[in-house]
């Protein structure tokens, strides 16, 4: 019987290794406490595992599942139409250990059995990360003091200047947090509100009259946000963002490139491929779930985290910068969502020891082939990347530009 069931297992580990490739890869979930548990997917870098750093990605919504990115980012997989996979050449696992989490609780396969442990601000996303990584380095101590990088996009530039100041204040040597990387980001909505005038303005998505329109709209936004009526705020600053995207469920563009069209709203993508993927037996046998649900996107967290969107989380970021920490901040120049110029907006309004400097610098051509691929500033750790023809999710439209860019921010070039 034992050999039987032993045998079994071969098979099936066996069978995982012909779907996903023989990845050097692992998944399941954390307990935090009984009733609340994380899940996440790692995976060990092809080049060397063992010296490698670790590399955390999160996905933004807020409650959108980083499985998302693994398959449509920068992961080692991409799903094909008859659900197989294809190695993607420029996944990040190509330099670093690579690590998705579903956060925070509630989000994909991560669970909580505690209606007040659903997030509702950056705190309670802060002080339960650091509790996972404190008990993922337990489950994989070979990462305790390793090189540590935050990664993420989109409303990740709330949670990653959190989890990074967080850490930071934690003084815990086991993780050893170099740098973060904030894509597409909203950090502070007070600055970066205003830009979706000027950058709509500059890509011919609204005329003069409407510009100047906006212009009063986004200062009574803006004053709202400084009163901090979190609801009040964030109705009048949608609504001023809904007169240029035009009606929800049929915008004038796609809010996370404006060169395409929105052919599924209101995601605008399709990731069909990945819900049926992810219901395979055999992919959740492998991942340790079960039968629990997953969806892309939670509305359930979205939703208590509502009143968390117009906070501005840049006083985290210049603890970080005063803390030995880098922060790169990139943006591909063709989202609407999180544009460019919001980015660019928020790390010159930044108060912080590096700012004349980061002011004074000019910017500087990133090239990759011998080709130009975006431009960029930086002092005294904070670098602002403009990526070129990238929208909102840069590793997806630009590939082989974002594991580039990666190598350059692990490096501390970035």
């Amino acid at each position: 019987m034992k050999t039987a069931l032993f045998l079994l297992a071969l098979i099936c580990f066996a069978a995982a290794d012909d779907i996903f490739l023989g990845e050097d890869h692992e998944a399941g979930l954390i307990e935090l406490e009984k009733g609340d548990d994380m899940f996440y997917w790692l995976f060990r870098s092809r080049d060397v595992p063992e010296k490698d750093p670790l590399v955390l990605w999160l996905t933004g919504g807020p409650g959108c599942s980083s499985e998302v990115a693994l398959f449509y980012e920068n992961g080692p997989f991409i799903i094909q139409d008859d659900l197989t996979l294809e190695k993607n050449q420029y996944s990040w696992n190509e330099v670093s250990n690579l690590l998705y989490i579903d956060q925070p609780l509630g989000t994909g396969f991560s669970r909580t059995d505690k209606p007040d442990h659903y997030a509702r601000n950056e705190k309670m996303v802060a002080k339960t990360m650091y509790k996972f990584l404190t008990l993922f380095i337990e489950k994989y101590p070979e990462f305790r003091g390793r090189d540590f990088f935050i990664t993420g996009e989109s409303y990740a530039g709330h949670y990653i200047p959190a989890i990074t100041a967080y850490i930071a204040e934690q003084g815990n040597p086991d993780i050893n947090l170099v740098s973060s990387a904030i894509g597409n980001g909203l950090v502070d909505p007070y600055v970066q509100y205003p830009e979706y005038n000027k950058f709509s303005y500059e890509n011919n998505l609204i005329g003069g009259i409407h510009s100047t329109i906006l212009t009063a709209g986004f200062k009574l936004c803006q004053g709202l946000i400084w009163t901090k009526i979190w609801p009040l705020a964030l109705m009048e600053c949608q609504i001023m963002t809904t007169t240029i995207l035009g009606f929800p469920l049929s915008p004038n563009f796609n809010v996370y490139d404006i060169r395409r069209k929105c052919e599924v709203p209101p995601l605008c993508y399709d990731f069909a491929l990945l819900d049926k993927f992810i219901d395979l037996p055999e992919v959740r046998e492998f991942l340790g779930v079960g039968k629990r649900a997953w969806s892309s996107c939670n509305q359930v967290v979205h939703t208590f985290m509502l009143g968390d969107w117009m906070v501005d989380l840049s006083s985290k970021v210049k603890y970080a910068l005063e803390n030995d920490i880098k922060i790169l901040v990139y943006s591909g120049d063709k989202d609407f969502i999180c544009n460019w110029r919001g980015g660019e907006a928020w790390t010159h309004a930044l108060e912080w020891q590096g700012r004349e400097d980061f002011h004074s610098n000019e910017y500087q051509k990133w090239t990759v082939d011998d080709e130009e691929a975006g431009e960029f500033k930086q002092a005294n750790g904070l670098t602002f990347l403009r990526v070129y023809d990238a929208g909102h999710m840069v590793p997806m439209d630009q590939p082989k530009r974002s594991l580039e860019m990666l190598k350059k921010f692990i490096n501390l070039e970035f």
